[in-house]
């Protein structure tokens, strides 16, 4: 019925509880494959214990060297035999009652590929205060035709949009030949190439954040290599994906929004590394890519 993929890496602490609150999705024929992306911390012989003291032929552990995030989710496709498929990052919190909804939408609407369900977001330190992760943005967002949607994936992208709030058929995630190498990203990518093949909402997908699928776990982590490092995972993306016509406007929004989220933390080297990574022309159109942001918002306040 359905695989459940929980790619691992180094997260000894929480993996247990994603693996338990996976086991808790009840259908026949449920499926879990962990797959280890060569932990160095003690995950490994906590979950080989996990499964022993188990004994659930439901669940496997599959260990692989080192390779990053986006070769554990194809080797998980592909070992996958169900028709449908979800994925979860082994420090996030599925959600069975959300997934199962989405399994029965994708029954009752054999037309339908994906179903993107809701979730929450959460800090350790708070694990009481829950907070929605989608809104105004993502309703937007799908409200919009196909057409204007086309554009927004590279020029107004609502973030987050998370694979691990969505339930899958396998065919479609194939259909699109799984995850690139190329890219690190894997939510960015797949959506955008998701929603250009599969693009009428309510006939190829439907958008149900009233299904909460995922408590999404949040980290506190906004170092210099992380802002400057999503930047350039972005920007690779633009290269690769965006149309012409719009690939130095996507590329010079997207430069002018992780200048702002740098200014936010103070983080100059930040921006003096996404400044020295980037092409005098991206730099000039992300100037007043910047004002637009800041006054766009400064008017959301004044409403």
């Amino acid at each position: 019925m359905i695989t459940i993929l929980i790619p691992s890496y180094n997260h000894a602490k929480y993996v247990i509880g994603c693996i338990e609150a996976a086991a808790a999705v009840a259908f026949a024929g449920r499926r879990i494959l962990i797959i280890d992306d060569g932990s160095t911390d003690e995950s490994v012989q906590i979950i080989k214990k996990y499964l022993s003291d188990l004994n659930d032929s439901s669940i496997e552990l599959v260990l692989k060297p080192n390779g990053g995030l986006v070769s554990s989710l194809n080797i998980g496709l592909t070992m996958a035999d169900t028709e449908f498929f979800y994925l979860v990052a082994s420090d996030d919190i599925p959600e069975a009652a959300g997934i199962t909804s989405c399994v029965k939408v994708l029954l009752e609407n054999p037309g339908v590929k994906f179903v993107i369900g809701g979730g929450y977001a959460f800090y350790e330190h708070q694990p009481e205060k829950r907070l929605g992760i989608y809104g105004e943005a993502q309703e937007r967002f799908f409200n919009s035709t196909s057409a204007a949607r086309a554009r927004d994936m590279f020029l107004n992208y609502p973030s987050p949009l998370l694979l691990q709030s969505t339930v899958f058929r396998s065919k479609a995630l194939r259909d699109i030949g799984g995850w690139d190498p190329a890219l690190v990203l894997d939510d960015y990518p797949t959506f955008v190439k998701l929603l250009s093949r599969f693009s009428i909402r309510n006939v190829d997908f439907m958008y149900l954040p009233s299904n909460c699928v995922v408590g999404y776990r949040q980290h506190d982590s906004n170092s210099y290599k992380n802002i400057c490092r999503q930047y350039l995972m972005v920007k690779a993306l633009m290269d690769a994906l965006a149309p012409t016509d719009i690939k130095l406007k996507a590329i010079s929004r997207a430069l002018a929004s992780y200048i702002i989220s740098a200014i936010k933390v103070r983080n100059p080297k930040a921006i003096l590394s996404m400044l020295k990574a980037s092409e005098l022309k991206h730099i000039l159109w992300a100037l007043p890519e910047m004002l637009g942001m800041v006054g766009r918002k400064a008017l959301r306040k004044m409403s």
